[in-house]
């Protein structure tokens, strides 16, 4: 199952996804700080797993966890892979959140608060941001993911 591509969409909320039995395990799940803004990163074995659960159509390509620490926002950016723009959808299962953390859109106008246990996907090629103005860490699963 793959769902419809997003079109002029900056997201869409797909379905929900069992997470109760990867919360636990971010207790021993070790993140890197990356020493910019992009939060910092893990790679630990419970991602394929859980995107496996997914049964998303296409073939993973990328896949982290990421940890946006309490009160700490990513600046307006595009994602690359390298020097060249990415290729194919990126998925999102939020892990740990607050409906104070959103993701925005700021040239379409667009802002969201990626709910925990829910599939979403994003367009991360526009311009985009989070803003976390709580005293919560962000975390979050994502695959790119190509047909």
């Amino acid at each position: 199952m793959i769902p419809e591509p997003l079109g002029e969409r900056c997201y869409q909320r797909i379905m929900p996804v069992k997470i109760d039995w990867v919360l636990p395990l971010l207790e021993t799940t070790t993140f890197s700080d990356t020493g910019g803004p992009n939060a910092w990163i893990a790679r630990p074995s419970w991602l394929t797993q859980l995107y496996d659960s997914l049964a998303l159509d296409g073939t993973m390509v990328f896949a982290l966890a990421r940890k946006l620490p309490p009160y700490q926002g990513l600046p307006p950016h595009t994602d690359l892979w390298g020097n060249v723009p990415n290729t194919g959808r990126r998925f999102h299962v939020p892990l740990v959140t607050d409906p104070r953390i959103v993701m925005r859109w700021p040239n379409d106008h667009e802002e969201v608060h990626l709910e925990a246990g829910w599939l979403w996907e994003v367009d991360y090629k526009r311009l985009h941001e989070v803003v976390n103005l709580s005293p919560t860490a962000r975390i979050h699963a994502h695959f790119n993911v190509v047909n």
